[in-house]
């Protein structure tokens, strides 16, 4: 199977632009545009818009991507699949994860894993969680750890842990010596949201009780959002693994909410049954040193 077309046009596709496939790739620019040339001439399409400052995808390019992506990733498949035949596990994984779990699970998960495998290389990426599931969705990862709210469609989910929802506050708010913090005291609060100002799940809980969010400020970042809360901009409501590198000399409390709210983190993929050795692997691995009863 020659894929060398279909691999520079993805590699330009999310570079945009030929220079940095070529180095990506290790071929000349004239390498790459010769490959994407060929492969519009046997598609008889064209594939990008071609400018001084890059390339773009064409309207057929982004419908023919995806399409592309997967046999790319078939390739890769069938060959991890014959290395696996031959004792040998290789590859590349490809995972999407939210900030606070890529910190506090993947150092140890990956380390385990590339300690027992050292041929498989491992990209991470970490967004929100929309980005996590059109990540997911378009081909781009080949497993997403984070809770599935908000999936649709078909996928395979393993479940790893319920991750409980605590209000965070400074230790100089009214509720700070609570031990329970309801949740129909975030009305009229000022109030810090993740997500870059919409975190679905505390919406979603928020909105159970009427409570519409007076978002005073957004972030991605759950440990700026911490830092925001300390200095007392607000309050915020985030899941407990966001805490994990929370140290008590942090100027804050984080109290349970009630009524009590979890989120269930775990793994998503596309397909288990069609995915590589490696990735299957590596699920196995996040199974075997994650899971908890739930």
């Amino acid at each position: 199977m020659d894929t060398a077309r279909y691999r520079a046009f993805i590699t330009a596709a999310e570079t945009g632009s030929i220079r940095m496939a070529a180095e990506a790739l290790g071929y000349t620019s004239s390498g790459i545009s010769q490959l994407i040339h060929a492969l519009e001439e046997e598609l008889q399409l064209t594939l990008f818009f071609r400018g001084k400052k890059g390339v773009t995808l064409t309207a057929a390019g982004e419908t023919v991507l995806p399409v592309i992506r997967r046999l790319v990733a078939q390739e890769n498949t069938l060959l991890q699949v014959s290395a696996d035949l031959n004792g040998k596990i290789y590859g590349t994984i490809n995972l999407a994860s939210y900030h606070s779990l890529a910190s506090a699970w993947m150092p140890e998960l990956i380390g385990a894993f590339q300690k027992d495998f050292p041929q498989v290389r491992i990209n991470l990426y970490e967004g929100t969680q929309k980005d996590i599931v059109q990540r997911l969705q378009e081909g781009k990862a080949d497993l997403a750890f984070f809770n599935n709210s908000t999936m649709t469609g078909r996928y395979d989910w393993i479940p790893l842990q319920e991750d409980p929802m605590l209000a965070v506050v400074p230790d100089t708010h009214a509720m700070a010596g609570a031990v329970c913090f309801p949740v129909e005291k975030f009305a009229g609060e000022r109030f810090i949201m993740t997500e870059h100002g919409f975190d679905y799940d505390v919406v979603e809980i928020l909105g159970q009780h009427g409570i519409v969010p007076d978002v005073y400020l957004s972030t991605f970042d759950s440990y700026i959002l911490l830092d925001m809360v300390e200095r007392g901009l607000g309050i915020s409501m985030i899941n407990q693994a966001s805490l994990w590198r929370c140290g008590e000399e942090r100027r804050l409390r984080a109290i349970p909410i009630e009524p009590k709210y979890s989120l269930q983190m775990g793994i998503a993929a596309l397909s288990l049954e069609t995915a590589s050795p490696a990735v299957r692997k590596f699920a196995e691995y996040a199974v075997k040193r994650l899971k908890t009863d739930i």
